[in-house]
């Protein structure tokens, strides 16, 4: 299955490669258009006719990284950044600033096709109401702002989607690899699911009083995360200290982040069948 007639931006200096994608999407029913540096890509995505755009970091003129921040700053265009830098706080980085995915060539150009739809079925996802209340934890997608006791968080925009994922299914267990297909739209083929972790802690920093027992963002030992939706959650307090809007001193049964088991969510049954993705075969390019 493709996303027939939706029309992609190509952002790409080098003639080899961008021939060759184009021609490639083309023949799956893409309408393409091409930029071969920043200006170009900027001029072409602010006309309006694109649904997606795959941009090269290493563009000539304005470099993919602002290119990939003015996108951001001006709208919700997804955003694939394709690039031959592999290392992993690269990836990271990049994905912090707002891009969709990340995709390390030479790649192949079938699980590019592949990572495109995947994109673009999340942006076409229309949700039954676009504000999650939690208690005193509130996630709206329209505005694209997270509330905690009425204190708007400052989140990236990674944080953000991971957030929200959780957010719309409450105290569902996910695994780091569901959460990269999910959030990312990448698998653990090509992208370390260490990437999930260190965003989790990321946002526990921002979002819980004690990062070290987190009340919201919740491990499941050996399995993954969850994002807890019982506002009342804990047995015991030990004094409630509201001060800055947040209550301290609850006893939590839960301890740390670990998921290789040095630190667990007691009394949560463990799912049997954890899910992953796999990479899919095709033509390279370099």
């Amino acid at each position: 299955m493709t996303m027939e007639g939706n029309a992609v931006l190509l952002a790409e200096d080098d003639e080899m490669s961008r021939s060759a994608t184009c021609q490639f999407l083309r023949r799956f029913g893409y309408k393409v258009g091409e930029a071969t540096d920043g200006p170009s890509a900027l001029r072409e995505a602010s006309m309006g006719h694109y649904d997606l755009v795959i941009l090269d970091l290493g563009l000539p003129g304005i470099g993919g990284e602002e290119v990939l921040g003015r996108l951001r700053r001006s709208g919700g265009m997804p955003v694939i950044v394709l690039t031959g830098r592999s290392e992993e706080a690269e990836r990271v980085r990049v994905l912090d600033l707002g891009a969709d995915d990340y995709v390390v060539k030479p790649c192949s150009l079938h699980e590019l096709e592949a990572r495109i739809r995947a994109v673009l079925r999340r942006g076409q996802v229309t949700p039954a109401s676009g504000r999650i209340e939690l208690g005193r934890l509130v996630v709206d997608k329209t505005l694209h702002r997270v509330e905690l006791d009425g204190q708007t968080l400052d989140l990236t925009p990674k944080e953000f989607d991971l957030l929200a994922f959780l957010a719309a299914s409450p105290d569902q267990v996910y695994s780091r690899e569901e959460l990269l297909e999910h959030v990312w739209g990448s698998t653990q083929d090509w992208q370390d699911p260490a990437t999930v972790t260190e965003h989790v802690r990321r946002l526990r920093l921002k979002l819980e009083a004690d990062p070290s027992t987190p009340r919201w963002l919740q491990t499941v030992r050996g399995v993954g995360y969850r994002l807890s939706h019982d506002d009342a959650f804990g047995t015991q307090t030990t004094g409630t200290d509201t001060t800055n809007g947040i209550h301290k001193g609850i006893a939590s049964p839960f301890t740390g982040d670990d998921l290789s088991g040095e630190s667990e969510l007691q009394g949560i049954q463990a799912p049997s069948v954890v899910r992953s993705s796999s990479d899919v075969p095709g033509s390279r390019f370099a």
